[in-house]
Order: C-alpha cells, then structure tokens, then sequence
C-alpha cells in the first residue's frame, strides 16, 4: 500500500512538471480577449509549454462560426495537442459537433455574457462543456454554476507607476460602456481634472501615455462585462482612484463602486491597488498557474 501510495506521488510530480502542447483557438487577436491570449501565451511559454495560437479571422480567415467548422475540426485532428482551449462559444462549438472531439482534452473559457440570440448557443455550449468550462466573472459563473471562475490578471512589469504629475480623470473610448466620455465632463470639472479619453493609443503606450497620467479613472460596463481589464491595468498603473460598478470582476475589486457617475463623492485614494493586487494574485503568472492546475486536475 506504501509503495503504491508512493508511486502514485511519483507519477503526479512527474505529470505537473510535464511539458504540454496546447493549442489556444479565438475569433481575434485584436481587443481585450486579445491581451488575455496574448498574455496566457507568454506565460505558458516562460514555463516551457509549447504553444500554438489560431484565430478564426487573422489565421483562418473566416468571419463567422458555421465556416469555420470544417476548418478548425480540420485542424485538431492533423495535429496531436495535449491540450484544446478555445475561447467563446463559437470557437468552442466546432470541437463539439456534429460529434466530440477532444473530449477531456478540449477545455473552453467565456469572456462576457451574449446579448440576445448569441445567449442560447452560449448557454447550449457552457452546459455540455460542464466543469471543463472556465469563465472570468461571477455573473457568468451564476450562470453556468458547474464552471470553474479564473479571474483574468494583470502583468506587473507592464503596468507600473512611473513618478509622473497625475493631472487627469481618463476614460477609455471602446464599445463595451455603459457612459460616454461627454458624461464625464462634470466630474472631471468637480476634480479640477483634465478629462483624458484614451482613443487610439497604442497599447504598447498605454502605461506611460494614458494610466501615469490618471488621478482618476472611471469604468462603467454593462451587464455584458466578463472581466473588464481596464481596471486592474489602471489599479497595476498605481492610479490612486478607481470607479467602476458590480459588473465583471468589479465585486471582487476594492474599488469606488457607484450604479451612476452622479453619485460619485470626493476625490480619494482608498489603498494601494497594486499591492492589493499582488497580495490577491491576480497577476497573469499567477493566472497561468491556476491554469495549468485546472488542465491537471
């Protein structure tokens, strides 16, 4: 019994220093979910993990799910990977019919909650990928209760104070808010801020050019939020005050919390976001750690 006790240590010490081939499939590599792989792939790689990135629009050239079944299905099987991780539905449902393939292998994580018609075949997907699925946000996790939650992270080494004059309220012009930069006027006025939208800024410039210049960023998304990015990126930029809401990761967040920008008080720092951060691991590496625990479970 010892010895088998012990053999069966051996074999798990042996499994989690293994090197993986994993393939991750996504619509794009362009926006949020584009950082997420972005990052999930470096990280994967500074652990020694072979690692394969395809998307559906850039390398596959299709725009739409029904198209890019054959391919993608295509794919896996040409290729012997250890490990499938597609993300969104879409890229998820080509694996699963018109039969499995990958069956304990093919793990998948949702970034939002679908608006309208796209809420069936998500719902359709997250149920039969059951406890292989991972999701980023509590509302998502409601959801699909046998899911997994996986916070997305924030790299420290990108995003970080620079000692610069913060002399502005900064917002970020992108189609998942709830509010519009105009709505942002009086607050910024009740600061005495510069009101700083970041449009078209490289992201390789964010830090510098956009979160060092922030006393003061605000985040509103809808219900349709995962994640939300921006608000650990600003929070790892050292800004000193954060508003956001309840949506995405916004309840796990020590942030100013306010349902409308009108009910925003006085200017404050409430405490230090970025040590906050790394005390509750929510930094990529430590996102790529759980990860990897969940694919050997």
């Amino acid at each position: 019994m010892t010895a088998l006790f012990e053999y069966r240590n051996l074999y798990k010490l042996y499994f989690l220093k293994c090197i993986m081939k994993i393939l991750i499939l996504t619509i794009k590599l362009q926006g949020g979910v584009g950082v997420v792989i972005y990052n999930i792939h470096k990280f994967l790689e500074k652990k020694g993990h072979e690692v394969e990135v395809i998307s559906r629009n850039e390398d596959l050239g299709k725009l739409n799910m029904p198209m890019s079944i054959l391919k993608i299905r295509k794919l896996v099987r040409e290729k012997n990977f250890d490990i499938v991780y597609t993300h969104d539905w879409s890229m998820a449902l080509p694996l699963l019919f018109p039969f499995p393939l990958y069956i304990k292998k093919h793990f998948c994580c949702f970034h939002g909650n679908q608006r309208s018609i796209a809420r069936i075949p998500q719902f359709f997907v997250g149920k039969l990928i059951g406890k292989r699925l991972l999701v980023v946000g509590d509302s998502l996790h409601k959801r699909f209760p046998r899911s997994k939650i996986l916070y997305n992270g924030v790299d420290i080494d990108f995003f970080y104070p620079l000692g610069k004059k913060r002399d502005s309220l900064g917002f970020i012009q992108k189609g998942t808010e709830s509010i519009f930069a105009r709505d942002l006027e009086p607050l910024a006025k009740k600061f005495k801020l510069k009101l700083l939208v970041a449009e078209n800024i490289l992201f390789e410039k964010m830090n510098k050019d956009f979160y060092n210049k922030c006393k003061v960023f605000v985040s509103l998304p809808p219900f349709s939020a995962g994640f939300n990015l921006c608000w650990v990126e600003a929070m790892a930029a050292g800004v000193p005050m954060v508003i956001g809401n309840n949506e995405g990761v916004g309840v796990k967040l020590p942030i100013t919390k306010v349902k409308d920008i009108k009910e925003v008080g006085e200017l404050k720092k409430d405490i230090d976001y970025r040590e906050w951060i790394i005390k509750s691991k929510l930094t990529w590496k430590d996102h790529v750690d759980n990860l990897l625990s969940i694919f050997r479970a």
